[in-house]
């Protein structure tokens, strides 16, 4: 698995979600890491209502659980790569 970007640092429990999924599926959150770590401006992205600071990141059926680690933007923190069926509940357990 290739390492991600040195501004998205990944939650013990998101590592381990990366390794469930398939090669296929695990290459696309791969890429959407990319994408939000040169800048979110065309990625699928939503606040979490009601779970302030937290945002989803959507990659086809699978949703990305992160949030930003300073006020600028430039560092997340991934604390969830789940399908998107379990998105309420995982956030409610964050």
């Amino acid at each position: 698995m290739a390492e991600p970007l040195s501004n998205i640092e990944l939650a013990p429990r998101a590592i381990r979600d990366l390794k469930r999924l398939d090669r296929q599926t695990r290459k696309r959150v791969q890429q959407a890491f990319e994408g939000l770590g040169a800048g979110p401006a065309n990625l699928d992205i939503k606040s979490m209502a009601g779970h302030h600071p937290w945002r989803r990141l959507r990659v086809g059926e699978h949703r990305v659980l992160y949030c930003e680690l300073d006020a600028t933007g430039a560092q997340y923190l991934v604390a969830r790569v789940i399908d998107r069926r379990d998105l309420h509940r995982a956030i409610d357990q964050l």
